[in-house]
């Protein structure tokens, strides 16, 4: 996704520089929206927050002079945004639209391949082989398709860089700010599920330390919280490469020990599961779709793009790379666990040195991953508050990104610890929050950009659309009615927010029964 790239050192003369020469940015924003309103420029001067965090100066036609001329004029096309970045004077920070499509498609697997991977055996187990390989392939095409209208959107409307900027453009003022809410809940509950992570992640790697989970999710906020002050995040890529291998390796470790423990002759696998249910279904594709769905960051990570009509050539390296780690993540899990697949993979291990590497590298990765799109939504939120501030190096800029970051950890830990059921959590994201952003949104602006342009939709293409429009909001309602019903009644049988949470952490037949017997230990011959 997209994180910050912004700088936290500097002298206080390169600070007033910087900040002289934002300034003097914004004062050509003034001039230009007052031109605008007096209807002798159409152009505006907008701040966005780009790949990696990057605070971007955007010179564009603005949205409302556009669609008054494409109303009169269908042929009308607008000329491509001039972008620079916000720091003019910070060699460190790369300029933007230099990245290629290889590039891109690594950057995007980095952040994709994340903690929903962690879900997809049990989602194997809820519906069988049969749908959960087909749904996969399916959600698959459906995140080419819906990247595809984004790119013929940005084609007309070359200076976006965000879904909201694709809103505005398309649908109007309203429709931008209600992507712009959507993307900031949708950021704080990814960063509540990445805070858990970490959190869950560090007391299994010290299971023998009985911590309650509202703590380790606390301590793990304090090891993040000097990270997130870093407003430059140099050497991104090698970063996400990390963090990628990280995951694989933890992944790696589970997959090795369920292959030496081999499969137990009682293990039970379907073509189609068993007492499915349509909510049910609902709700382990909500799981599935947050695995995949990354579109709500697709647009920024075309304004870094050299040519970004060539974006769609990412899926050539990043599909088979997604699908084939996922099918292998979901089939061996389902294979040698069955119907008892857990929704966090690292419960297949037992306790021992396995589970703590393991453990380890999740950490890890959830930590480079909390980083990253901390960063992203600090800077938006610092746009949003103090927009004349952002890249200011001196006192009150790093004043202001503290009181920006440590709101978002506030908030995360909140969330974190009110919904302290991983899988849960994941299926509420990608049921609620994801489906707007990733398919709403997009192919409501492109049917729109269509009817701008004047440009007719064919009948199987109006067919095509109401039917993504419809498996999104019925995927929104049933998956979130069923997965709030499981979160309720989860509380009454583990306990409710901010309760201890000890299961399948702590080393203890209490807490842990099912790895305690993986471990060794005969659970059911201590008396309680």
């Amino acid at each position: 996704m997209s994180a910050a790239r912004d700088d936290g050192g500097g002298s206080g003369s390169s600070g007033a520089s910087n900040l002289q020469s934002f300034q003097t940015s914004m004062s050509i924003h003034r001039r230009d929206v007052e031109r605008m309103q007096g209807n002798e420029s159409g152009r505006e001067v907008v701040q966005r927050s780009g790949l990696f965090g990057k605070s971007l100066i955007v010179e564009r036609e603005s949205c409302v002079s556009i669609n008054s001329t494409m109303r009169s004029n269908h042929s009308y096309r607008t000329n491509e945004a001039a972008i620079s970045n916000g720091f003019v004077a910070d060699k460190n920070v790369a300029p933007p639209q230099q990245a290629t499509w290889i590039h891109v498609a690594l950057i995007m697997m980095s952040e994709c391949i994340g903690a929903g991977v962690l879900t997809l055996s049990q989602k194997y187990a809820e519906m069988g082989w049969i749908l959960s390989s087909l749904f996969m392939i399916v959600l698959f095409a459906i995140t080419v398709f819906s990247s595809h209208v984004m790119v013929e959107v940005k084609k007309v409307f070359p200076a976006i860089l965000c879904v909201g900027d694709a809103a505005d453009y398309t649908i109007g003022r309203w429709a931008y700010w209600v992507a712009y809410v959507l993307l900031i809940i949708l950021l704080i509950s990814i960063l509540g599920d990445y805070l858990l992570l970490i959190g869950k992640s560090l007391g299994s790697a010290f299971y023998s330390v009985h911590l309650c989970q509202p703590w380790w999710v606390l301590i793990g906020a304090a090891l993040v919280f000097p990270f997130t002050q870093l407003r430059t995040l140099s050497s991104t890529t090698a970063l996400c490469f990390l963090s990628m291998s990280a995951i694989a390796g933890s992944v790696i470790i589970v997959i090795v020990a369920l292959i030496v423990n081999g499969r137990d002759s009682s293990v039970e696998t379907f073509l189609i599961a068993e007492d499915m249910t349509f909510s049910s279904v609902m709700q382990s594709l909500s799981a599935m779709y947050f695995t995949f769905s990354g579109q709500f960051m697709f647009y920024e990570l075309m304004s870094e793009m050299k040519d970004f009509k060539d974006f769609m050539k990412v899926f050539i390296i990043s599909g088979p790379v997604q699908v084939g780690i996922y099918a292998i993540v979901g089939c061996v899990g389902y294979y040698y666990k069955g119907t008892l697949a857990s929704g966090y993979f690292l419960d297949n291990l037992g306790f021992g040195p396995a589970y703590r590497v393991a453990s380890a590298l999740l950490f890890f990765h959830m930590l480079v991953g909390y980083i990253i799109m901390s960063n992203v939504l600090s800077r938006i939120l610092h746009i949003a508050v103090s927009p004349y501030h952002v890249n200011d190096k001196g006192w009150r800029g790093k004043f202001e990104w503290l009181g920006c970051t440590s709101s978002v950890l506030v908030l995360s830990f909140v969330v974190a610890n009110a919904i302290p059921f991983f899988d849960l959590l994941t299926s509420l994201i990608g049921g609620l929050f994801l489906p707007p952003l990733c398919l709403l949104f997009p192919v409501v602006c492109y049917v729109r950009m269509r009817i701008l342009i004047d440009e007719k939709l064919k009948w199987w293409e109006w067919i095509l659309h109401v039917a993504l429009l419809s498996f999104g909001v019925v995927m929104m309602v049933v998956s979130t009615i069923a997965t709030v019903k499981t979160l309720i009644l989860n509380w009454s049988t583990f306990g409710e927010p901010f309760s201890c949470h000890c299961e399948k952490v702590w080393d203890t037949c209490y807490c842990s029964p099912q790895r305690m017997e993986f471990t060794g230990y005969n659970c059911s011959a201590i008396e309680p």
